[in-house]
């Protein structure tokens, strides 16, 4: 399950970060390839820019400057922490060496689902003051350090791809904030290929037989799936409807207009064509043939200039 769940964020984060610049999961720190940093990012500038609607708050603060991001399905204690702190040493060393000059030490964010309460306590790290709830950070800027809980993020729509990293409890709010959006949401456009993937990649019959979370986990994200589906199938065959109406009605008034024009003896004015059309609409069809099939062409074209006609 663990695997899976880191697997998902990973992906989730990098294709948010490549939104706003360039970014790779995985990423091999030399010597060797024993040691790999989950997610490695670099702002563009511009595309930042470009993507106002990312609004300030966590997910912007984490893309504004490069930095390495590694994801925890449970809390990381010291061990893990030091692992993430010698990574990020010798990655800078090798980027140094890469770029020979001196370069800026990158930030490092660990992504926890769980309260890593040993490593908060041992390393000193504190709640940001200039961050959300759930967001820590050493209280000396030179470590350039975060640690963000999942588990105690607002729920607030800035936060929503991280929180479908979070508990079984914090992924069901999640994913039923994420469905709550606008169809066009960039969140949706991040988020929804991986987890329709993660719906269909593991077999119904194999399901029994999987950990009761990493189960649930899976059913979870299949029932959001499917009321996403349902509703996107409804919204489709709403919009076909009316777009079968919406030619009708064209359809309707293009012949009236052209009797219209046989009873007058000559093309209607786009002003008339407009009140035929609001006839056609608030009398219905029956009503005007009789007006078109039985005025003059004196009487016709009174009706059609008289606002209050019946």
């Amino acid at each position: 399950m663990h695997f899976r769940l880191d697997q998902l964020g990973k992906n989730l984060l990098r294709d948010f970060f490549v939104l706003v610049g360039a970014a790779e999961t995985e990423v091999e720190v030399p010597p060797g390839d024993a040691q790999r940093i989950d997610i490695w990012h670099v702002p563009d500038p511009e595309l930042l820019r470009a993507h106002p609607e990312i609004q300030p708050g966590l997910l912007r603060s984490m893309a504004a400057e490069a930095g390495m991001v590694e994801v925890f399905s449970a809390a990381p204690d010291a061990a893990e922490f030091h692992a993430c702190m010698r990574k990020r040493y010798q990655w800078h060393h090798m980027l140094e060496l890469r770029a020979e000059r001196v370069l800026d030490l990158p930030s490092a964010w660990l992504v926890s689902a769980g309260r890593p309460d040993g490593v908060l306590r041992d390393f000193g790290l504190v709640q940001d003051a200039a961050g959300p709830e759930g967001l820590y950070a050493a209280p000396a800027p030179g470590w350039r350090i975060q640690v963000v809980v999942i588990s105690e993020l607002p729920r607030v729509r800035g936060t929503v791809l991280l929180r479908l990293l979070g508990s079984p409890r914090v992924r069901r709010a999640a994913l039923r904030d994420l469905a709550a959006l606008p169809e066009e949401a960039w969140e949706r456009r991040v988020a929804l290929p991986w987890l329709v993937r993660l719906n269909f990649e593991v077999p119904d019959q194999l399901l029994p037989e999987l950990p009761s979370e990493e189960r649930d986990f899976i059913m979870e994200t299949r029932e959001w799936y499917e009321q996403w589906n349902a509703r996107r199938m409804k919204e489709a065959k709403e919009a076909e409807e009316r777009a079968q109406l919406r030619g009708q009605q064209l359809g309707q008034l293009q012949m009236t207009a052209r009797l219209c024009a046989m009873r007058l003896g000559r093309p209607l004015t786009e002003a008339e064509t407009t009140a035929l059309a609001e006839r056609l609409d608030r009398l219905r069809e029956d009503r005007v043939g009789e007006v078109v099939l039985s005025s003059s062409a004196e009487a016709l074209a009174a009706w059609l200039s008289d606002p209050n006609a019946t």
